[in-house]
């Protein structure tokens, strides 16, 4: 969900029992006056071992965003903060200070697949989690990059995609050292 000047932030993590877990985390400066935090939890159906949605999942989301969700903010002056991703729901975070039961009338024509809460945050608790998890994620070092193999005389690389800052939720970055000693020698014969 991107529009004008709008920066989102992707962090793939893990949960404590180590199922993957993807947030989408808005960047923008918490509103005191929107004092309300609602979440519509979209489900989806899992098929697949990882619990994440597929192309199709995806697809829905998108078209519940642009086409249900943009228009109630805009129309009711709600902000949309975040989505989380894991288990077979998307939970998408909006903050507002107009009625709850308003927004959700607006959104609930998606179909019977939403489920709402909201609840009083005008601390932006729920935001300033997310973005906790967002700076945890930004610290972690990328891993090295690994050596190049060989090409084929003729051929060329293929462009590969950036990596996605990837964070283990409450989990430190995992190092591996080699013990030091003297390298063993091979026997000749």
């Amino acid at each position: 969900m991107t529009a004008g000047t709008e920066i989102w932030h992707v962090v793939e993590a893990r949960r404590d029992d180590g199922a993957p877990t993807t947030f989408r985390i808005r960047e923008l400066e918490p509103h005191p006056e929107l004092a309300t935090i609602f979440v519509a939890e979209l489900t989806y159906p899992t098929t697949e071992l990882s619990r994440l949605p597929s192309a199709a999942d995806y697809r829905a989301l998108a078209r519940f965003e642009d086409e249900w969700l943009r228009p109630a903010c805009a129309a009711l002056g709600w902000v949309p903060v975040g989505v989380k991703i894991e288990d077979g729901s998307f939970f998408i975070y909006a903050y507002g200070s107009g009625d709850p039961r308003s927004f959700a009338e607006k959104l609930g024509g998606f179909g019977a697949s939403l489920v709402f809460y909201d609840d009083h945050d005008p601390e932006w608790g729920e935001y300033a989690t997310l973005r906790e998890l967002l700076e945890q994620a930004q610290t972690i070092e990328p891993e090295p990059p690994r050596p190049a193999k060989a090409k084929p005389h003729g051929t060329r690389p293929i462009a590969k995609p950036k990596a996605k800052a990837k964070a283990k939720v409450k989990a430190k970055p995992k190092t591996k050292t080699k013990p030091a000693g003297k390298p063993k020698r091979k026997k000749s014969r």
